[in-house]
């Protein structure tokens, strides 16, 4: 179909079929109505059934008959991540009020995509309430699986302004994260309120001049099992088919609607259905097509099956779209290039991630390589979480091997994906093969090479300085190092962390030669520009902390702040402030530290909102080394704090801060669940500070509980990680929650028979350090209260007690019983200790007390 044969709008999808054009299907509905009023009443609603129940007609339905504004946002499986969610959320939003300044300032503010759950509430806030009622729906929530977003989205939707109803959509039960907000049965909305029932079926077909039977009927309902899209599909065709959604509404539209299209019609919507959503431009690129946009205007207002997103962006409903994906490859449209196309839409428009997408998609690999390039060098996100979250989406469906071979330097992609979300074996595998095909990573871009050397200086199988030695067969590939530092200017050269020392990498090996870091200049330094500047004697002022020689770090902190230069990254500040703080806070100096802590919210706040999470962490922990119980139910209601299955490396910090959350309120199972993730993610990729740190948690919470062998245990095991390094802070800094197991431990490595790796010197030294943290703190387990094994007296013991409460002394025992009197001094010490007293009226007393005297 060409400009001069417009579209026959009696061809498109009618008004008995289209969610927006279905009056005769749902007018007679109103019990259905009636629910979705119930489920507005309370602002929220779930709808929840299957594809094709008629969530969205019922929906739409609503909104025409109540006469609601709306923002309609259709999710697909590419929006699972917090910062595309969130964005197109805030889009959708921004649109009801498009001249709100406020609102646009927030929408395009750089920082956005780093801290988007926060940037859609401030938005919020600048709302004004609307004059009209409104409706947001969010259609196929079921394709957000995303922690974060769903733990997140109640506290978002409660600042909506009272004029919005809102209404979700899916094929699933409601989650329960979503409960807080679809808290009455009343906001339920699912397959058994949508689905037909046999009198509403024939009352519908009586409004179409059609009289059925109660046994047509009857077979009306089974046949479609009430469903809205067969029910449409039986009442067009006049034949009663049983099968799927899909199969009911492909039948329907290919006998009944598809056939009698102009082929040029259809040729437009295959062609567009390659793509999840379009504007006309990339319609008119994927169909050749220079009217586009009017075809596209009268799809959409012909027909719901076509649904605008927001502003000039489209997308099919996606039983139209399954349709027409499974009918674009049976008729052999050439998807490969319609990939190409859209690939080469989004590169126009700098959106290259999207763009590395679809190239992907394309199948040729062997042309990824300049989209790969761009992808990497040209995003400049500064935001390890957001390239977490773009990798975990672009893996989603798995690479194809032929990919790898095609285009090595995907093997670094996939490498940085693994290591971001901790699946070391699968790291392992592609930094071997990254290894293998260094000639011909090399021959794509020496770019890709540089980028190949800083995978390699975070594989944990070597050490820092072992890499050095290796650093040759590197740099021989590459022509120029990237001036600024190229661990500085993809993603993030410290992924967001707050320590240096503990970062990216464990760099510990380097406290354990003196002028380590003077190793490093001329090859690894020049992965950081001119970071290195403060990284060189940052380090050894942070292994300085860790061995607790708080005064030669903190003149190593100072050399270190007055090293940097405000050109330096942000990151780099944050690490040094963070570390400063800390030592500040060590040595007492309260106030001093306070201020640091003040100035790195002011930084954050500005220059940095991406390390929010961490700087709550940071802060958290401080609070639970007194076990503060508001601190730790708050920091478990943070949105992005959520279960997991590994450990996210650029989260690690929160990690440990959740786990002391969950001692400081006594969840146990919780608290070592965490932990142990924690201690298995660092003996994996070789971070011993992060073993250390697990260990002494996992001692803490064992002593706590009352197993104080498996106490000992566990932090001789996390010891032995720190003991050659002579690290110290990391275990005292538990004070009081790991003292007690560390006088059992010094017990132990004082003993003639210990043969094991670690000397009394060391374990005392730890014991004193954490004897002064337990001095100003109470300890993360000081709400643990144990249960107590009842105490239980032989009768021997209970005799002597109750002599003795009767006034008699030991010499009147001896008389009266017969026994030694070294054998009467020996029940009355035994029971003493079970009763946990040291005199016999104390004895005495508690003996009765727990009723095992009279």
């Amino acid at each position: 179909m060409d400009q001069e044969a417009p579209i026959d709008s009696a061809l498109l999808l009618s008004d008995k079929f289209t969610p927006a054009a279905l009056p005769e299907v749902c007018a007679p509905r109103r019990s259905l109505i009636g629910c979705f009023d119930a489920a507005s009443a309370l602002r929220f609603g779930y709808v929840g059934a299957p594809a094709g129940s008629g969530k969205t007609v019922s929906t739409l339905l609503w909104l025409k008959a109540r006469k609601r504004k709306v923002v309609w946002i259709g999710l697909d499986r590419y929006d699972n991540a917090p910062t595309v969610f969130f964005k197109l959320l805030a889009t959708g939003l921004f649109s009801v009020q498009p001249d709100n300044e406020g609102m646009r300032r927030i929408l395009a503010s750089p920082s956005f995509s780093a801290s988007p759950v926060e940037h859609v509430i401030m938005m919020l806030a600048e709302m004004l309430p609307p004059a009209e009622q409104h409706a947001l729906v969010l259609d196929d929530v079921h394709l957000v699986t995303n922690r974060e977003i769903m733990k997140a989205l109640p506290a978002v939707l409660k600042r909506l302004p009272g004029a919005f109803s809102v209404f979700l959509l899916s094929r699933n039960e409601l989650p329960d994260e979503l409960r807080s907000v679809v808290r009455e049965p009343a906001q339920l909305i699912g397959v058994d309120d949508l689905r037909f029932t046999e009198d509403e079926i024939r009352r519908y077909f009586k409004s179409l001049g059609r009289t059925l039977t109660s046994e047509e009927s009857r077979v009306a309902f089974v046949a479609t099992e009430g469903w809205a899209i067969g029910v449409a599909a039986v009442a067009k065709t006049g034949r009663i088919d049983s099968g799927s959604s899909l199969y009911l509404f492909a039948s329907y539209f290919e006998s009944q609607v598809w056939n009698a299209w102009d082929p040029a019609l259809r040729d437009f919507c295959l062609r567009t259905s390659v793509v999840d959503e379009f504007d006309p431009e990339l319609a008119q690129l994927l169909t050749g097509r220079e009217d586009a946009r009017a075809v596209m205007d009268e799809l959409n207002r012909t027909n719901t099956f076509l649904s605008r997103l927001h502003g000039d962006t489209y997308r099919y409903h996606h039983l139209f779209q399954d349709f027409l994906r499974e009918k674009a490859g049976t008729d052999g449209v050439d998807r490969s290039t319609l990939c190409k196309a859209a690939a080469a839409y989004y590169r126009e428009h700098r959106d290259y991630s999207r763009a590395l997408r679809f190239w992907m998609e394309s199948g040729d690999y062997r042309g990824i390589d300049a989209y790969l390039l761009l992808f990497l060098f040209e995003n400049n996100r500064g935001n390890v979480a957001e390239y977490a979250d773009f990798l975990n989406t672009f893996f989603v469906t798995g690479i194809p091997e032929r990919a790898f071979k095609e285009c090595p330097p995907l093997h670094v992609l996939g490498a940085w994906h693994a290591y971001l979300t901790s699946r070391r074996e699968l790291f392992e595998r592609h930094m071997d093969a990254v290894y293998r095909n260094l000639p011909r990573i090399a021959r794509a871009d020496s770019r890709f090479m540089e980028y190949a050397l800083l995978a390699y200086s975070v594989d944990h199988r070597t050490g820092i300085l072992e890499k050095v030695r290796h650093f040759r067969t590197f740099g021989r590939f590459i022509k120029r190092f990237t001036p600024e530092g190229l661990a500085t200017n993809i993603a993030s050269f410290t992924h967001n962390l707050p320590y240096m020392h503990r970062s990216n990498l464990d760099y510990s090996d380097l406290a354990l030669e003196k002028d380590s870091m003077r190793k490093l200049e001329g090859n690894f330094s020049l992965l950081l520009g001119q970071e290195w500047r403060y990284i060189e004697p940052g380090l050894p002022a942070c292994f300085a902390y860790e061995r607790n020689r708080l005064d030669e770090a903190l003149k190593g902190i100072e050399r270190v702040r007055t090293a940097m230069v405000p050109d330096n990254k942000v990151e780099g500040r944050i690490c040094v402030a963070v570390m400063h703080q800390q030592i500040l806070w060590q040595l007492g100096r309260a106030d001093e530290a306070d201020a640091v802590l003040e100035e790195l919210d002011g930084l954050v706040e500005r220059e940095a909102p991406f390390f929010l999470p961490n700087l709550k962490a940071h802060r958290a922990k401080l609070a639970l080394f007194d076990a503060d119980k508001r601190v730790a139910r708050a920091w478990l209601d943070e949105f992005f704090v959520t279960e997991v299955d590994r450990v996210e490396l650029y989260r690690v910090s929160q990690h440990f801060t959740t786990a002391r959350a969950h001692l400081a309120l006594g969840h146990r199972a919780e608290a070592l669940g965490v932990i142990d993730l924690l201690d298995r993610f660092g003996r994996e990729f070789n971070r011993p500070l992060d073993v250390g740190e697990a260990g002494a948690l996992k001692a803490s919470l064992l002593w706590a509980y009352g197993k104080k062998a498996e106490a000992a245990d566990a932090l001789s095991d996390a010891l032995a990680a720190l003991a050659p390094f002579g690290f110290v802070r990391v275990v005292a800094d538990e004070g009081a929650s790991v003292e007690p197991v560390l006088k059992r431990l010094l017990k132990q490595v004082s003993m003639p028979e210990y043969d094991g790796p670690l000397t009394r010197a060391y374990v005392h030294d730890l014991l004193l350090a954490a004897h002064a943290a337990a001095q100003r703190h109470a300890g993360v387990t000081a709400n643990v209260v144990p249960k107590k094994k009842p105490v239980k007296l032989s009768r021997q013991q209970a005799l002597m007690l109750t002599l003795l409460a009767r006034g008699r002394c030991n010499g009147d025992i001896v008389e009266e019983t017969g026994l030694s009197l070294s054998t009467v001094k020996s029940h009355t010490e035994a029971a003493y200790r079970k009763l946990d007293v040291h005199n016999a009226m104390d004895a005495v007393l508690k003996a009765r007390e727990l009723g095992l005297i009279e």
